[in-house]
This record gives structure tokens, C-alpha cells and sequence, in this order.
């Protein structure tokens, strides 16, 4: 069990694919794909938190300032498999940066990143162009949330895998 879900998914799909396609055997895919995925991360940006409140996770009143005051919630997959909140951030820009800085505390350092936007293509756009600038090689993909990822980015968030500078 993976503990995640949506582009930190597709990070380890595209790696077995990967050691599928080298022919490798059973027991060196496992081996190597458990291994894989302590290097990969999942981090999110939400710009609403209605279905969270609906969910009992934030408190209806909270979810309802947040969005009033432009607060997007920053935060990451935990080692349990839940959300875990970190940074409550003012607008899309300081949202971006703080992704930015937590990869880097992670120890991303150029490596592979899978943007998933809900009805958020800008701001992908926006998270890709400042992850180029600093590691313009880094092998960076969009593509949309789907079905479940999708219910709890709302319109306006991002998912946000990536892999740190141990992954092999």
C-alpha cells in the first residue's frame, strides 16, 4: 500500500513500468519498487476547503474564512496515508513558494515532478515555470486530477508528486 494517491501514483507506475521493461524479475521489481517509493512525496496546495469541512476534517467557519481571505492550504501526504497540513498560505504566489520550499526540505533536487491541477492550469503552469528556473532539466509533466483526486483538490487546487535526490 502506497499511502498516497494521484501524481506520487504515477511516479511509481512509470518506475515499474520502467524495471517491467527491464525485464527484471519479480522479486527485483518489489525489492526496488518499495524501495522507490521512500524517495517519493506527495505535497498539495487547496483552494477550497468545503469538502474538507464536509468531511469533518476543518471546521465549516474555517473553511468558509479561508476562502474569503484567499488562504490556500498547503500540505503533504503523511507517512500514514492521511493529510497533513502545513502551511497556511495568503494567495496562489506564496502557496507556489512554500510548495517549492518544502520540496526542498524533502531533498527534491531536480528530479522527476508529476503536476496533477484541478481546473488549475495556471497554476501548475505557474509551480512548473518556478521549479524550471531553478532545475531547468528536472523531467516535469502535467496532467489533470481525475475521480477521487479530483473530490478533494476541489477546483483550484494541485497535487504535487515528486521524487527527492535519494530515489534511484
Amino acid at each position: 500500500d502506497t499511502l498516497s494517491t494521484g501524481p506520487e501514483m504515477q511516479l511509481l507506475i512509470e518506475k515499474l513500468q520502467e524495471l517491467i521493461l527491464a525485464e527484471n524479475s519479480f522479486e527485483q521489481i518489489r525489492t526496488a519498487i518499495r524501495e522507490y517509493s521512500k524517495h517519493t512525496h506527495l505535497l498539495f496546495a487547496l483552494k477550497s476547503l468545503t469538502n474538507l469541512a464536509r468531511n469533518g476534517r476543518v471546521s465549516p467557519v474555517v473553511a468558509k474564512m479561508a476562502g474569503i481571505l484567499g488562504i490556500r492550504l498547503v500540505g503533504k501526504a503523511s507517512d500514514e496515508g492521511t493529510l497533513e497540513p502545513l502551511h497556511k498560505c495568503r494567495g496562489e504566489e506564496k502557496a507556489l513558494e512554500t510548495m517549492v520550499a518544502e520540496m526542498v526540505q524533502a531533498g527534491y533536487d531536480g528530479g522527476a515532478v508529476r503536476i496533477a491541477p484541478c481546473q488549475a492550469d495556471a497554476t501548475a503552469a505557474a509551480l512548473k515555470a518556478l521549479l524550471r528556473a531553478r532545475w531547468p532539466k528536472a523531467d516535469i509533466r502535467i496532467a489533470p486530477c481525475t475521480a477521487l483526486c479530483s473530490f478533494y483538490a476541489e477546483s483550484g487546487g494541485i497535487l504535487v508528486g515528486y521524487e527527492d535526490g535519494l530515489s534511484c
